[in-house]
């Protein structure tokens, strides 16, 4: 996968001249306060990185990203839990999800909320992991 990657702040894309922030977070202000949900953060990586492969992550001002060849999640640390979003081509009828958006035809947004470390469970991992490979 050829990436485009910005002169100015090394993020890369798979888009050349791809729109973005060059502004540059530090990941411990996404900690700041929220040991809980780090805890939860990091072990979310960690069952990524041993289950479906390796996580590049981005810290924005608006939250972290994580990154395979595109960004295929978005992460919030909140006091109590993590919320994350990620892009599927198909429906998802669950309990779990508490937010969705029809990006397009192929493409749906779905938010949910890790609570516990049990909430990473093989579910999740399968929609985390057919996000991961969705091709853009």
């Amino acid at each position: 996968l050829d990436m485009w990657q910005c002169p100015k702040c090394k993020r890369e894309f798979s888009k050349n001249n791809q729109s973005h922030s060059c502004v540059v977070y530090p990941i411990e202000k996404h900690f700041q306060n929220k040991d809980y949900s780090k805890k939860l953060f990091k072990e979310l990586v960690n069952q990524i990185e041993k289950n479906i492969g390796g996580v590049k992550i981005e810290s924005l001002p608006c939250c972290i990203h994580l990154v395979s060849g595109y960004t295929f999640s978005g992460v919030w640390l909140l006091k109590d839990r993590v919320r994350l979003d990620f892009r599927v081509p198909y429906n998802i009828e669950s309990k779990r999800i508490i937010n969705k958006e029809e990006l397009s035809i192929n493409r749906k947004l779905y938010y949910l909320e890790i609570v516990e470390e049990k909430d990473i469970d093989d579910e999740l991992l399968g929609w985390i992991r057919d996000s991961y490979f969705l091709q853009n």
